[in-house]
């Protein structure tokens, strides 16, 4: 009888305590990837799943990466996500967010909901108890006991996310996704010029608690022989919003103590226009590139990886071959469908879910992407997490 409960709270949690959402759906895909397929490991925010495609950079540089990103995810989350994505992958290389550790020193020990997450698409193990102690001493609103066990936390969860039970067990049959974790939104903002305080090298000096954290992440990796590099994304900054310009200066420290720790860093915000970023219609908010500019910084980012790291084509099998050849055709097809709807003013997300493979089933079976476009709902509403981001990432 114990046995059965048992059973039936980690069913009831799997299926029915975990939002359906796009970031949801991206934390379960990086598991359906074939073990040890991923070469280049991302994380970070909102800013990494929406200025980097790992698709269109198996394209043109051949290797493979995945975007482990969770919108407004705290520096908190670098290590769970790590240690997550290390139960199934073994990169050779690790990309981290610098916007992570840019947020109001507040904002990143009360924000728990992105390391949830993470925590709950996870079996219970030592490891999982073990990463909770972890976040639970560092993050506010957290316990060990609710991140090993998340039914203890989202039970009420249950009602409404049984009126969507077949949008998550859909998420759960499908996989390995030719979507590799994207999520864009279909808009191109026309933005005025950016005044030169956008590229500054200004620094602000993180709080000793974030700052610990971002020293102690780093040194977890180089005891586990983690090649690591720190980026920052290109922005759209001026000088009339205060917040957003301190969110860059913190971002600039953090590329300072990674390279004062031996990492290398890429501060892309410096090379805004080397990259060939139009501010009138490369991004769909101040933080956030669209397909059109994120193709762009996925060059930019993939050359330096490539000058930096030994990273070359990777090796594959046939059957993972075959699976990455067409996130290339899913990844084309995603961009004729969200230019149709840019053409049609159709301002909406579109993410990592079965649904939105459905849509672009149809383009590329050769229905004509504006009429496809004049269908599109969004798959999923915007996450909580989502919602309560603020700024980059």
């Amino acid at each position: 009888m114990i046995a059965a409960v048992v059973c039936s709270v980690l069913l009831m949690q799997h299926f029915l305590c975990i939002p359906g959402s796009y970031d949801d759906n991206r934390v379960l895909m990086l598991h359906k990837e074939p073990a040890n397929t991923i070469d280049v490991l991302i994380i970070g925010s909102s800013a990494t799943y929406a200025d980097y495609s790992a698709a269109y950079a198996y394209d043109k540089y051949g290797f493979t990466s995945y975007p482990f990103a969770i919108s407004g995810a705290p520096c908190t989350n670098w290590k769970p996500a790590l240690r997550d994505a290390l139960r199934t992958q073994s990169p050779k290389l690790v990309v981290i967010d610098v916007y992570g550790g840019s947020y109001e020193p507040e904002i990143i020990r009360t924000r728990s909901s992105q390391t949830y997450t993470i925590m709950s698409h996870q079996p219970i193990s030592m490891q999982k108890i073990e990463t909770a102690k972890e976040v639970s001493a560092q993050v506010e609103q957290t316990s060990t006991a609710s991140l090993v066990m998340p039914f203890l936390k989202f039970h009420y969860r249950v009602p409404s996310n049984l009126r969507n039970i077949k949008k998550r067990l859909a998420a759960e049959s499908y996989g390995p996704s030719p979507l590799k974790g994207i999520e864009t939104l279909s808009r191109a903002k026309k933005f005025g010029k950016i005044d030169d305080s956008g590229f500054s090298d200004e620094t602000i000096a993180l709080d000793s608690q974030t700052e610990a954290t971002i020293r102690e992440f780093i040194e977890y990796c180089k005891n586990e022989d983690i090649d690591l590099m720190f980026v920052k994304y290109p922005l759209i900054l001026r000088q009339k919003d205060p917040d957003e310009m301190d969110v860059n200066k913190r971002a600039n420290s953090i590329l300072e103590i990674a390279e004062e720790c031996g990492c290398p860093a890429l501060n892309m915000q410096k090379h805004f226009y080397e990259i060939g970023l139009d501010q009138k219609s490369d991004f769909y908010n101040h933080g956030h590139a669209n397909l059109t500019g994120q193709k762009k910084i996925t060059t930019y980012l993939c050359d330096f990886i490539q000058d930096n790291f030994d990273i070359g084509p990777s090796e594959l099998d046939q059957s993972s071959r075959e699976e990455w050849d067409k996130s290339i055709v899913y990844y084309e097809a995603l961009n004729k469908l969200t230019d149709a709807m840019i053409r049609q003013d159709k301002s909406k997300s579109i993410g990592e879910s079965p649904l939105t493979i459905e849509y672009l089933d149809r383009i590329i079976a050769g229905e004509d992407a504006d009429e496809v476009a004049k269908d599109y709902k969004e798959s999923y509403p915007l996450s909580r997490a989502r919602k309560d981001a603020k700024g980059a990432g």
